[in-house]
C-alpha cells in the first residue's frame, strides 16, 4: 500500500491535471495562433501527453486492484466509493482508447501530411473526449476525498 497508493495518486494527477492544463489554459492561449501553428503546437503537445497518458492508464488499473485485494482483502471489502472509482475509471480508459486510436491517430497523420483544416476537425474531437474525461476525473477525484465518509 506505501507503495502502491502514491503511485495511484501520481497517475491520477498527471492525467486529470494534463487535461485541465490542456482545456483551461493551453487552449485559450493557443487559440489566437494562426491555424497552422496552431495544429503544429497541438499535435507536438498531445504527441508528448499520449506516452503520459498510456503510463497512467496501465498504472491506474494495477495500482487500484492492488489497493484494492491488498488493502480491503478484494471487492467485498472494498466500499461502494472504490466501486464508483474503478467504473469511472474504467469509462475513461475506454474514452481514452477510443480518443487515441479513433481521433488522435489519424490527427497525426492529416498533421503530417499538412491537411490542417481536416487536422484541426480531429483536434476538436479530441477536445470534446477531452473534455468528458476530464469531467469524470474530477468526479472521481470527489468521490476519492468524500466517499469513505458515507
Amino acid at each position: 500500500m506505501a507503495i502502491a497508493f502514491p503511485l495511484h495518486l501520481l497517475a491520477a494527477t498527471l492525467w486529470v491535471g494534463g487535461m485541465f492544463f490542456a482545456l483551461v489554459v493551453l487552449r485559450p492561449a493557443a487559440l489566437p495562433l494562426e491555424m497552422p501553428l496552431r495544429v503544429g503546437l497541438w499535435s507536438r503537445v498531445l504527441e508528448r501527453f499520449m506516452v503520459v497518458v498510456w503510463g497512467t492508464v496501465l498504472i491506474l488499473p494495477l495500482t487500484g486492484y492492488w489497493m484494492i485485494f491488498e488493502g480491503f482483502g478484494g471487492m467485498t471489502g472494498a466500499g461502494r466509493h472504490i466501486r464508483i472509482m474503478e467504473g469511472i475509471g474504467w469509462c475513461m480508459i475506454l474514452l481514452f482508447l477510443l480518443l487515441f486510436f479513433r481521433a488522435f491517430r489519424p490527427m497525426q497523420r492529416m498533421a503530417r501530411e499538412l491537411l490542417i483544416p481536416e487536422t484541426g476537425l480531429y483536434i476538436e474531437r479530441i477536445r470534446k473526449i477531452v473534455r468528458i474525461n476530464l469531467l469524470l476525473g474530477l468526479i472521481i477525484f470527489g468521490v476519492a476525498g468524500a466517499g469513505r465518509y458515507w
